[in-house]
């Protein structure tokens, strides 16, 4: 695993217990309110479902996930890191000092289970890629089965 996707990683699980942080504090959303950021609406209304509204809404992201394009996917994903590109760079500072203070505050056995955490997510990540391309190379080998079984006289 190189170094850099770790530590990739472990800025967006900051980023993440950051929302997770501010996920409890957002436990209700109001329509008097003025128009919030997307993450706070969606954090606020998955922490007023039940357990069984919230396992069905996440099998249902899990699935439109899992049909998106590689395209798709990296667009998501740009689009919900546009927020932290769009910062100046005083924000950024801003933001990076809050999520270090927030993760000082962690216990060392909070700190502790993030890393494991994030060791299996990037095994999880690489045992993935792995498969991926597993595949795809079982996908050309049968598709030129397929030429191949095509050219053949009589069949």
């Amino acid at each position: 695993m190189k170094k850099h996707t770790i530590l990739g990683s472990l800025a967006l699980v900051l980023g993440l217990m950051a929302a997770g942080a501010s996920f409890a504090e957002d436990t209700e959303s109001s329509a008097t309110e003025p128009k919030t950021s997307l993450g706070k609406e969606v954090r606020a209304k998955i922490a007023n479902m039940t357990p069984e509204d919230r396992k069905a809404f996440f099998a249902d992201r899990k699935a439109k996930w899992d049909s998106m394009t590689p395209e798709q996917r990296a667009a998501f994903k740009d689009a919900i890191r546009s927020p932290i590109a769009g910062m100046s760079k005083e924000e950024r500072e801003a933001f990076r000092a809050e999520m270090k203070e927030k993760f000082d505050k962690m216990t060392p056995e909070d700190k502790a289970k993030m890393k494991d955490h994030m060791e299996h997510r990037a095994e999880r990540m690489e045992h993935r890629a792995e498969r991926m391309e597993h595949r795809a190379e079982r996908m050309e080998h049968r598709a030129e089965r397929m030429e191949h079984h095509a050219e053949r006289p009589g069949k």
